[in-house]
């Protein structure tokens, strides 16, 4: 049975104090607890957020602090984080969400039994977890996650565990603005990795009416079809695949923000 896993977390100067005392909080009450924490500093933080450090460091001494003298964005924060794990399994979580007390238990069993990536379902809230917006279902088995890569990502970023191992055969994490977890995702698979997503509510993600609109615009749209390139240049996207998403990603990202939020939530419940 694995015994010592790591939680990995990557925060910057923007992250809400109260939000990341929450997340904290709901990693220290799990029913099987880390080894260690390797908490990224993107870049110089806030007072009041060194001041949540140093408090749980001295809390629970399980803290390995990775400091980035300037903000790298998310893919490089992670790519080091990944680098300073001292364990085989690595369980992200980000700074402003909360995970079921029995998350990390329950990826486990899936980890022993061999798979390289685990997941599970996401439930998606506004202000408290009782406000639930949607709950974001994925495929349980491997073929299926692979057929849902090819429209988009399969896995729940900050709600996955996986094998640091294969994460690094893969390449580890690169900078691909926004879409640091998917191009991941395809790299693993073309690189052999298993995948498996538990059928059951494994995180809380928190959000808001601004983020969906910050997913819309010709910036986030550019951005994208850029990526969607870069996977039928690795071969991973057929040119049916780089036309369908193409096509429907420009009419999602160009559409008015509440047709997007209807759009959206239907995509993350079927």
């Amino acid at each position: 049975m694995i015994k010592d896993f790591s939680v990995l977390i990557s925060i910057y100067l923007k992250e809400n104090p109260l939000w990341f005392r929450e997340a904290l909080d709901s990693v220290f009450e799990q029913t099987v607890q880390p080894a260690e924490i390797v908490l990224v500093e993107d870049g110089p933080l806030t007072p009041e957020l060194y001041a949540i450090i140093d408090e749980y460091s001295k809390k629970y001494p399980v803290f390995n602090v990775v400091k980035n003298e300037r903000n790298l964005g998310l893919g490089l924060a992670l790519q080091k984080g990944v680098l300073a794990c001292n364990n085989e399994i690595i369980a992200r979580m980000d700074t402003d969400d909360i995970i079921p007390k029995e998350r990390f238990e329950k990826q486990l069993k899936f980890i022993e039994k061999g798979y390289d990536v685990v997941s599970g379902w996401t439930l998606i809230f506004e202000e408290t977890p009782s406000n639930v917006i949607a709950i974001k279902k994925r495929p349980e088995f491997h073929d299926g996650i692979v057929k849902l890569a090819k429209r988009r990502s399969p896995i729940g970023h900050p709600s996955v565990m996986f094998r640091k191992s294969a994460v690094i055969m893969a390449g580890n994490y690169q900078d691909c603005f926004l879409y640091e977890d998917y191009y991941l995702w395809v790299r693993m698979i073309l690189s052999g990795a298993k995948f498996y997503n538990i059928q059951d509510v494994c995180y809380y993600l928190r959000t808001s009416k601004g983020q969906i609109e910050r997913r819309g615009g010709w910036k986030y749209l550019n951005n994208e079809l850029k990526v969607f390139f870069k996977f039928y240049k690795m071969k991973f996207y057929t040119l049916n695949d780089l036309i369908i998403n193409s096509v429907f990603r420009i009419f999602v990202r160009l559409s008015p923000d509440f047709i997007r939020n209807c759009i959206l939530k239907k995509i993350w419940t079927h």
